[in-house]
């Protein structure tokens, strides 16, 4: 009799356990990243370097490249070989600190200004945009290590291809079209650009 009983209550206790369970469950015991957290952040931030900037950036070039960086290896090793998308840019500019009271002429009718020779003053790889196609590695290389490698060399290589490409020249042709008239405005003599 008493088992008969314990059998009829004991789906009822089934039942409730399952309940409070589902609460508990449904319910955070910590408030792990809740909306009730109080967040503090305190910051100490000092200066370490002021540097003084002087580069007028007049040009920039965004390439596109495809590299193959192949390491060819000895005989008990398998070469290795990545091949990269690279997107990047180089930037052409005229460091202005370089103008002094002697690059300034001043004449009736002129002013002429010598400018110090333009120049690639930043290039790099855009890894947002640059892409792995392919790669094999040895057995004893790391797929790390070669592709830093080959982003390495196409750094270097987008420097070289600015400077193949004319960015100096181009930076030239843009001191022209931006300092003309901007130093006309100042005097009403002709400006003349070295």
């Amino acid at each position: 009799m008493l088992l008969k009983g314990m059998l009829k209550v004991l789906p009822w206790i089934i039942i409730c356990a399952l309940g409070i369970y589902i609460y508990i469950s449904s319910r955070p015991i910590f408030n792990i990243g809740g909306e009730d957290d109080k967040i503090e952040v305190t910051n100490h931030v000092i200066i370490e370097k002021i540097e003084l900037l002087g580069k007028l950036e007049l040009c920039k070039f965004y390439m596109k490249d495809i590299v193959e960086h192949k390491v060819i290896k000895p005989w008990y090793d398998k070469d290795s070989k990545v091949v990269l998308i690279i997107s990047g840019e180089a930037v052409g500019c005229i460091d202005l600190r370089k103008i002094d009271s002697s690059s300034v002429q001043i004449t009736e009718k002129q002013v002429i200004v010598t400018l110090p020779p333009a120049e690639i003053c930043s290039f790099k790889v855009d890894h947002q945009s640059s892409k792995i196609y392919d790669i094999e590695t040895g057995f004893f290389e790391d797929d790390k290590k070669v592709i830093d490698k080959a982003y390495q060399l196409a750094e270097t290589e987008i420097q070289k291809s600015a400077t193949k490409m004319g960015i100096e020249k181009q930076t030239r042709l843009n001191a022209e079209i931006i300092l003309k008239p901007f130093l006309s405005g100042l005097t009403d003599k002709e400006i003349v650009l070295k």
